[in-house]
Parts: structure tokens; C-alpha cells; sequence
């Protein structure tokens, strides 16, 4: 018989810290969705008057969120996809927080748009994604399994943004891309279902280089069917559909850098900024004198002879009407989006994310217009919110599980804990202090106090217990015989700020070796798998920030190897399953091969090479 556990959190006062990378309204306007570097996304309710207040939060990711999209036709399903450094996808219900499909690709996507053709097209729809690989990959919006590639014939390269054209008059769709380095390209969507299907490559129709690098944006203008606006870090073009030729480019001042920006209307457009400002134009028409023929943005062709016969084309230029700001602060960089309501009250409405954990939205008027003077309006700020926001609120006084401890405090009177880890086998919760400290409480007895009791979680339980060892800020616990069920369960390992590593007996309390490494903080202690095993043991590793990394022989209590020749970051650790070989991956794609009992580096590789 399947069980089923019902989680319960217990924040205290202080909100989690929820640094939000990515931010998203879905289609019916009544709920925000944000993405944060710690991994988990949370979901707010939007109001009619634009009101905003945290709903849930989602555990689903174990590294950063890179990107957020729809994942199906919302008045269907309310779905929406998300992404993560890690290559990992997850498909959410946003109604009721319940993730219902889950993935973990090779890929880290940058960007992801949801496309269906319902009379072209069978199942669920595609994500198109793109990010740190070649071209566009098709994942089926269901499985999350890869379907195929849109595939360039010329310059492959990674891409940066992409977008959606779909023509009313011919019914007809197409996406476009830029690419890292500048090149615009154009896949035909509706002729190259059949072709994708079948698996056969689906090549770009027509390409083009913008001459510019960073591409932050591309917005197709269905009002009028012919506008391309492109916004890269350092200006923003605007292109005419029909043959890419340049109409406009308006170069960045102040030393700001664009982040993107969106087709308000015919001829009127948003541009926002890396520090959370923006900017909305009215593209004015201009006539200059040219030597050829051609076609203007409007749609219309137009050929103007003046007396030295010579022709005039019709180009644009911006007239700023409004702009938006935010509090001084350093919290960037800011990501921003807009939505375009297509139900009752019809708002249009800009919002940003900060690191910080804020959230805010303007109400962007139907149409924008500057002051008497000329000079740019200020549109004031609708809402902003944080997750503390609705802790302070609601009066929250339920303390979280440390709290229960009588003692050491920070200056705000709670725990500063730097480090936690969960022991299911024996229900203790461990958690590492700023101080140096270590707490093991029972977890679910805190949990019961914590809910319904006043008294001090010391007194009340005697198998809580206060392990003081570390001079610095505990940052890494490992439970290694929830890993290896051949290890003592009695084992515990910490590591602090100071590269110091304590092997405790968790039971009671005992300092049973210290290890010394003189490196940078420990920033994570990882076991090697029960296949690999040296000397009848298995090893601990500890990644530490100074990019060295130490193995620890824990039956033996002495230290095996130091590797300190890294380079960059270490991301990833592999264990060789027949020789002794450690292989260490790097931020910069390089791999380094160890020996283990030589501590030798064997081999040293870099990308591309790899």
C-alpha cells in the first residue's frame, strides 16, 4: 500500500530568502510566478487591483532557476514549465502547486516559448528551448522528452533569444532566433511539422547579421505586421519585417545596458534596463532621401520623386513619452517583463523581480503620453511585495525549529544558521551555526513545539544536543551512513568557513578526529558511491572554495589527497569505477584526472577538446 507524507515547514520570523532570477504573470492574470537562485519557485496571488501576496512555495529544483514559460494552452491546463542550471525541467500546476512532470536533460536553457498548432498538430504541443548549446532544441511539452533540433546550415552557434511570427493573413508561423553573435535567423514552423515528425532536418529559410552583439530580445509588432524590434545590451533596432533592413538604432546613454522590451502598440514600444528602469517611445516617421526604391514599415509602397529625382524612403525615429524607476538600491541585476491583459480590467502591466526577493508592477497607461512640455512622464509604481511583506503581515509567531533552543543568538534574537541537513532514519534535524556551533534536535518533536507548544525545546527533549568544535561558520554536514549503509551510523562530518573538517560520534557528542585541509571554506562534503571503495573504505570529499578539493579516508583518519591545481570553480566530482582516478569538472568546461594513492594529476583537459 503506497503512503503518502504531508510536509510542514516552520519558517519562524525571518522569511526564507527567495532571490528571484526569473518571473513570469500566466495567461489568466491571477497568478505571478517566480524562479530563484536557491531553486525553489513561489507562486503569488495577483488581484484584480493588482495586489500581490505569497501563495506557495514550490521545492522542485536543486540549483538555480534560469527560465519560466506557459507549458500548455492555460485555459485548459494551468501549466507552466521551469528550468534550472542544472539542466533540470519541471512542469508545474499552478492552481494547486503539484508538480506533475520532471526531467533532467544535458542542457542548460536560457529561454524557453510554448508552441501548439491544434490543426497541424497532435499531443500536448513543443517547448522550444534554446541556451547554452547549439541552435533550438523541441522538447514535447508532455514527456519532456527531446524530440529534435532546429538545425542551422550556416555558423551554428548558441542562442540567445527567440520569438514567435504568426501572420493573420496567411495563417502561417515562424520562429525567429539571434544568436550569440549577432546572426538573425528564420525557421518556417507550420511546413516543418510533417518534417519533424518524421525526424528529418529542419534547416533555417533565411539568415541575417545584425551587426550587433548580447541580444537581449526580439519581439515581432502584430499591429502592424511588419515592425521587428531587437534589443541588445548596448542600443535597440528596430528592423522592417518584410526584408530586415534598418529602420532605427538607438544607442544606450549613461553607461546603462538594455535587458529587454516589448511592442506596446503600432509604433509604440517598451525598452527596460539591467537597474530595473524603462522606457516607453513613439516611433515618429521621418522622410530621408534615397537613391533606390523600397517599401515602408507602414505596409504601403511609396515612391516620392523630388525635383532631383532622387527617392525619399519613409524610416522612424523614437520620441520617449514615459519611463519608469525604482528605489536606488543594489540589489541587480533586475528581471522584467510585461503583460498585455486580454481580460476584464485590460491592464497592461510592467513587473520586475530582484535579487532582493521584491516584486513590482507598474500600470502602464492605454496610452502614454509625456508632459506639456515635451518631456517624459513618470509612471508611479502600482505594487510592490516580498515574501517578508507577508510574514510582517500576517504576525507570524510560530518560531522555526532552532529557535526552540535557548542560548546563543544572533542580534535579531534568532539562530543564524549557515548549514542544515535532515536525517530521516533518525528523525534529527542537524543544523550548522554562524558561530561554529552544531544543533541536532529531533525534528519532528521541534516541529510539534514549535506548532503547538511555549516551552523551550531543550528542556522538553533530551536527545537534542549542542556540538561546539569549530572556531568559524559551520557551511557543510554529512550524514555518510544515510548514503552507505556500511558506514557507522554513529558518523557525522562537518566543515567550517576556516577548511577545518570534524568527523563527530553523532550519539554522543564526541569529537572522534579533526582534519586540518588549509585551504578555502568547505563548500559541500560528498561521499563516493558503494561501487567504489579504496582500501576496503569508501572516501569523503570536500569541494572548497579556493577551487581545491580534499579526500578524506575516514575509517583511517588521514587525508589521501589535496588537488589544488583548479583553475576555476569546481562544479562536478566523478569517481572513476575501476582505477583509483578522481575526475574533477570545471566552471570553464576543463577537466582534471587524479590519482587517487599518488595524489599525481594524470590528465588535464580543456574545452574545446573535451
Amino acid at each position: 500500500m503506497r503512503t503518502s507524507l504531508q510536509a510542514v515547514a516552520l519558517w519562524g520570523k525571518k522569511a526564507p530568502p527567495h532571490s528571484i532570477t526569473a518571473i513570469m504573470i500566466t495567461d489568466d492574470q491571477q497568478t505571478i510566478v517566480t524562479g530563484s537562485q536557491e531553486g525553489q519557485l513561489c507562486l503569488w496571488n495577483l488581484s484584480p487591483d493588482l495586489k500581490i501576496s505569497a501563495k506557495e512555495l514550490l521545492f522542485g529544483h536543486s540549483a538555480s532557476v534560469t527560465c519560466l514559460a506557459r507549458a500548455r494552452d492555460f485555459s485548459k491546463q494551468p501549466y507552466v514549465v521551469s528550468a534550472a542550471e542544472n539542466g533540470e525541467m519541471c512542469i508545474w500546476n499552478v492552481t494547486n502547486g503539484q508538480c506533475v512532470e520532471k526531467a533532467s536533460l544535458p542542457y542548460r536553457h536560457t529561454a524557453i516559448c510554448y508552441y501548439h498548432c491544434s490543426f497541424r498538430m497532435t499531443g500536448e504541443g513543443w517547448l522550444l528551448c534554446c541556451g547554452e548549446y547549439r541552435d533550438v532544441l523541441i522538447i514535447d511539452a508532455k514527456t519532456l522528452a527531446v524530440i529534435h533540433t532546429f538545425t542551422s546550415s550556416q555558423s551554428p552557434d548558441w542562442i540567445s533569444c527567440m520569438c514567435f511570427v504568426h501572420s493573420m493573413r496567411i495563417q502561417e508561423d515562424s520562429l525567429l532566433v539571434v544568436s550569440v553573435t549577432g546572426e538573425l535567423k528564420v525557421w518556417d514552423l507550420s511546413s516543418s511539422i510533417n518534417s519533424i515528425q518524421e525526424k528529418r532536418d529542419v534547416y533555417e529559410k533565411e539568415s541575417k547579421f545584425l551587426d550587433s552583439l548580447n541580444c537581449q530580445t526580439i519581439r515581432f509588432c502584430t499591429y502592424t505586421e511588419r515592425l521587428l524590434l531587437v534589443v541588445f545590451s548596448k542600443c535597440w533596432k528596430v528592423y522592417d519585417y518584410c526584408d530586415f533592413s534598418l529602420l532605427w538604432t538607438e544607442v544606450s546613454r549613461n553607461g546603462q545596458f538594455f535587458a529587454g522590451g516589448e511592442v506596446l502598440a503600432a509604433h509604440r514600444v517598451l525598452i527596460w534596463t539591467e537597474d530595473g528602469h524603462s522606457y516607453i517611445y513613439q516611433l515618429l516617421n521621418r522622410w530621408a532621401q534615397m537613391g533606390a526604391a523600397y517599401k515602408t514599415f507602414s505596409g504601403l509602397s511609396k515612391s516620392i520623386y523630388p525635383a532631383d529625382g532622387k527617392v525619399l524612403k519613409e524610416t522612424i525615429y523614437p520620441h520617449l513619452l514615459c519611463s519608469t524607476s525604482v528605489e536606488e538600491n543594489k540589489s541587480l541585476p533586475f528581471v522584467m517583463g510585461y503583460m498585455n491583459e486580454r481580460k476584464e480590467p485590460f491592464y497592461k502591466v510592467l513587473f520586475s523581480g530582484e535579487v532582493s526577493g521584491r516584486i513590482t508592477l507598474w500600470h502602464i497607461p492605454d496610452v502614454p503620453v509625456s508632459k506639456f512640455d515635451g518631456s517624459p512622464r513618470e509612471i508611479p509604481i502600482t505594487t510592490t511585495w516580498t515574501l517578508q511583506d507577508n510574514f510582517d503581515k500576517h504576525q507570524t509567531v510560530s518560531q522555526n525549529v532552532v529557535d526552540r533552543f535557548s542560548g546563543l543568538r544572533d542580534e535579531t534574537g534568532s539562530w543564524a544558521v549557515a548549514s542544515s541537513t535532515y536525517v530521516p532514519s533518525l528523525d534529527k534535524l542537524i543544523c550548522g551555526l554562524e558561530d561554529g556551533t552544531i544543533l541536532i534536535a529531533q525534528a519532528l518533536s521541534a516541529a510539534k513545539f514549535g506548532l503547538l507548544e511555549g516551552c523551550s525545546l531543550l528542556r522538553d527533549s533530551s536527545s537534542n544536543r549542542i556540538l561546539k568544535g569549530h572556531d568559524q561558520r559551520v557551511t557543510s554536514l554529512l550524514y555518510p551512513h544515510g548514503l552507505s549503509s556500511k558506514l557507522d551510523q554513529c558518523w557525522m562530518v562537518s566543515g567550517d568557513q576556516g577548511s577545518c573538517v570534524i568527523l563527530w560520534d553523532i550519539f554522543t557528542g564526541e569529537i572522534l578526529h579533526k582534519f586540518f585541509l588549509e585551504a578555502g571554506p568547505v563548500t559541500s562534503l560528498l561521499m563516493s558511491p558503494e561501487n567504489f571503495r579504496l582500501r576496503d573504505g569508501q572516501i569523503i570529499c570536500c569541494v572548497c572554495s579556493d577551487h581545491s578539493v580534499a579526500l578524506l579516508h575516514l575509517e583511517e583518519r588521514r587525508c589521501l589527497l589535496r588537488a589544488r591545481k583548479h583553475l576555476f570553480p569546481v562544479k562536478m566530482i566523478r569517481w572513476h569505477p575501476v582505477e583509483n582516478f578522481l575526475i574533477v569538472g570545471c566552471a570553464d568546461d576543463s577537466v582534471y584526472i587524479w590519482e587517487i594513492e599518488t595524489g599525481k594529476l594524470k590528465f588535464y583537459l580543456v574545452y574545446p577538446y573535451l
